[in-house]
């Protein structure tokens, strides 16, 4: 009987083995094309333009300029506002990062409960705000923290008692906790559907061996769902590094980058485009100078690809631990 089957299987490999090849590379034109046009030659033309003085102004003329750009960011750059971007974009990636992953971690948990009724619908409501565009976001947002009319603003005055609440967005002291807030807000529910696919994939059995061991709560969930989800942790925690630290479009629709808001991410589309954009301390960024936005692009490209690589050498060394 077992004959005829390993006939079959002959046949279908042979049968696989002569699919044309034009076939299977026309199937991945579409997504090589795709990949070329719109990441491969930008990322390329990105780097040759940070080495020119162009200002994306039309008609205007540019040049070859060398390592001039990178030379007024690391030296001619006045050094508050470096060391000021770097430092907040680095609150604002770490921040982000740790409480974004906390709460869906622990959105997904209660959403794998049995228990809890209604679990599509609380699925499909947490994680709405992903499809959500920054310009929704953002004035959904500004709404929330409105004054004198927005839910804050209210609760402040009204159920905490303070009598002149201050204005969240227009505050050096709480308008970078706010866009934090909305980024995290914003991505969190992607977190949780990743974290939410891996619990539903650890076998029931696990936990009906623990708990019939005396294992409580905490116990399981360090020793078994922790452990089996651990690469699920790993991709979610890149996937914020890297999104926090290119992020740029909440804080250029909340705050333009004013109020100690400006990371190095917004720098860079200020420098760019114009807008207004404010320095990290605090100044106005000259826009329109892509040459030099460019070359603030491979800077930030190169920290956030260090930042990963060294993220997800320590994740699998703590995988290895656990």
């Amino acid at each position: 009987m077992e004959k005829p089957a390993k006939a079959v299987n002959i046949r279908h490999r042979k049968h696989i083995s002569t699919f044309p090849v034009w076939v299977v590379f026309l199937c991945m034109l579409p997504g090589i094309l795709h990949y070329t046009i719109f990441r491969l030659f930008p990322s390329v033309m990105t780097a040759v333009l940070s080495f020119t003085d162009i200002s994306g102004i039309p008609g205007s003329s540019w040049q070859w300029v060398g390592w001039a750009n990178y030379k007024e960011f690391f030296v001619l750059q006045n050094i508050r506002d470096l060391k000021a971007s770097l430092g907040r974009t680095g609150i604002y990636a770490l921040s982000v990062t740790l409480i974004q992953n906390a709460i869906a971690l622990l959105m997904a948990v209660i959403l794998n409960g049995k228990f809890l009724k209604g679990r599509n619908f609380a699925r499909a409501v947490y994680f709405m705000p992903v499809i959500l565009g920054a310009a929704v976001v953002s004035t959904m947002w500004k709404l929330i923290f409105s004054t004198p009319t927005g839910p804050i603003y209210l609760f402040m005055q009204n159920v905490l008692g303070i009598e002149n609440p201050p204005a969240v967005l227009s505050s050096y002291t709480y308008a970078f906790p706010a866009v934090i807030a909305a980024q995290i807000w914003q991505n969190m529910g992607y977190s949780m559907v990743i974290f939410l696919a891996a619990l539903q994939n650890i076998p029931a059995d696990l936990y009906e061996a623990a708990y019939i061991d005396g294992a409580n709560e905490w116990q399981v969930f360090w020793r078994i769902t922790l452990p089996l989800i651990w690469s699920s942790v790993t991709v979610n925690t890149l996937l914020a590094i890297i999104g926090s630290l290119q992020s740029y479009e909440l804080i250029m629709t909340i705050t333009r980058g004013q109020f100690n808001t400006a990371t190095l991410g917004m720098m860079v589309f200020a420098t760019a485009f114009g807008g207004n954009g404010a320095s990290a301390s605090g100044g106005t960024v000259a826009g329109m100078r892509q040459g030099y936005a460019a070359a603030e692009s491979m800077v930030l490209f190169v920290g956030v690809l260090v930042v990963t690589v060294i993220s997800q050498a320590v994740m699998k060394r703590m995988e290895g631990d656990r």
